[in-house]
């Protein structure tokens, strides 16, 4: 099978060391933007660098900026870079409906001819990767965005263009007209926003979710988390863009209300992500969002001081990702089932659930999800244990599979392995976010 990596990416990337917290500015007295932070990020399993807002170019002299430097840093630690142009990042961020008609009076040369002097002065740096427009924006943005990823690609037609779309669930998501108006359901209009961006060029559809909270001391998982995936790879797989994820890395609120992760957590996630074809995957975040309130972002894989948290655990994770990914980089998502009797958690609400078409029985002592994805070599079924992470619950699961074998092969730990079976009956013992792809038994 093909051998090609997951793009993997953490926001917040090695910082300036200021600090605003509650609009009080701090200096922990040193700047990571260094080739040894760099090439940590890197070593962590990281492919490129996505530049804050915290870092932004405005114009100022290339030659002599911080910018200049980032990049450069990054190319020596062996990185690609997604810059923050504040002055492309206006266009999107303030534009209502056009920017070519609000800022520049229809005048789409005069806009082409700015974006593209805003991209000559970096354009051509070895660690240019791409710039970075508005973040979630609402369905009114999709012909400001058009706009800019058409003027970007003009001047730079290998350039990726960053954003991160809205979920379905959550809070921001629910804002009144956020998808479109006139749908039947919010599913619905949540088709209609992945069809209008997925249409403005950008050449995939990605969002961010966060599943994992704590609630009066009780763990909980973020209702109809899997519906919200499902929907995003189907309608991606609609638009024939590829779907992309940002997954839980961080801990917010004053006691920790979405809660601290751990690497079963990271696991389940990144299968989960996989399970449904996404093809890149987001941390948020890497270091600390260093722009926030007392409580707004209270832990992330490093510490405000450069302290490694959860480092090892996202660089084990990383590297399951790059190990199973190799084996089904070129599947799309099919369909989904539950194994296992009632809902094991909210995550699994309004998710569309039809017969694989592969068991013929199973046992489990917790819910399981079964996706079936299709590749060029064939099928390929995942089963994830879908109890929540922080339980620490090993799910034991027996499986009877229609095409009857002495043995399946497997992707287990992201390795390629031979299953024993009887007669088509396997056993496995799945752990906390642990999935396991069969990937012959059609």
């Amino acid at each position: 099978m093909s051998t090609d990596k997951m793009h993997i990416v953490g926001f917040t990337a090695p910082p300036n060391g200021m600090l605003e917290i509650d609009h009080v500015f701090s200096n922990v007295g040193q700047d990571f933007r260094t080739v040894e932070r760099y090439t940590e990020y890197r070593e962590c399993g990281f492919t490129e660098l996505l530049f804050s807002g915290e870092d932004k170019y405005q114009g100022e002299d290339f030659g002599t900026s911080d910018l200049k430097r980032m990049l450069d840093n990054a190319h020596k630690s062996g990185l690609k870079a997604i810059v923050f142009d504040e002055r492309i990042m206006a266009l999107t961020v303030q534009g209502k409906n056009s920017a070519v008609e609000e800022f520049y009076g229809g005048d789409k040369k005069a806009f082409y001819a700015d974006v593209a002097k805003y991209l000559s002065a970096y354009q051509s740096h070895p660690a240019f990767y791409g710039v970075a427009i508005t973040d979630e924006p609402q369905v009114h943005k999709a012909g400001v965005i058009a706009e800019v990823v058409s003027a970007i690609k003009a001047a730079a037609p290998e350039a990726f263009v960053h954003t991160c779309f809205l979920p379905c669930i959550q809070d921001l998501g629910l804002a009144p007209g956020a998808f479109g108006e006139g749908f039947g359901t919010v599913w619905e209009s949540y088709g209609n926003y992945i069809d209008k961006m997925s249409a403005t060029g950008l050449g995939y559809f990605g969002y961010d979710a966060y599943p994992f909270g704590m609630w009066e001391g009780k763990n909980v998982i973020c209702p109809k988390f899997i519906r919200n995936m499902q929907e995003a790879a189907l309608g991606s797989q609609r638009n024939g863009v590829p779907f992309h994820m940002t997954i839980q890395s961080f801990s917010s609120g004053e006691f920790d209300e979405i809660r601290r992760v751990d690497e079963s957590d990271l696991n389940w996630q990144a299968n989960m992500a996989m399970g449904f074809a996404c093809k890149k995957i987001y941390y948020f975040t890497y270091w600390r969002f260093t722009t926030r309130t007392k409580f707004g972002n209270t832990s992330a894989i490093i510490d405000d001081d450069g302290t490694r948290t959860i480092y090892d655990e996202a660089q084990r994770n990383n590297a399951l990702i790059q190990r199973t990914f190799r084996h089904i980089n070129d599947c799309e998502y099919v369909c989904s089932q539950l194994l296992g009797t009632g809902h094991d958690n909210p995550a699994t609400q309004e998710l569309i659930c039809q017969d694989v078409g592969a068991v013929e029985r199973f046992t489990a002592d917790a819910v399981v999800l079964c996706n079936k994805l299709r590749g060029k070599n064939g099928s390929v079924y995942m089963f994830l244990n879908l109890r929540d992470p922080y339980e620490k619950f090993v799910n034991r699961v027996t499986l009877q599979f229609k095409n009857k074998k002495d043995g399946y092969k497997v992707v287990a730990d992201g390795e390629l392995m031979e299953l024993p079976a009887e007669n088509g009956r396997v056993s496995l013992n799945l752990k906390p976010g642990e999935a396991v792809w069969f990937t012959d038994l059609d």
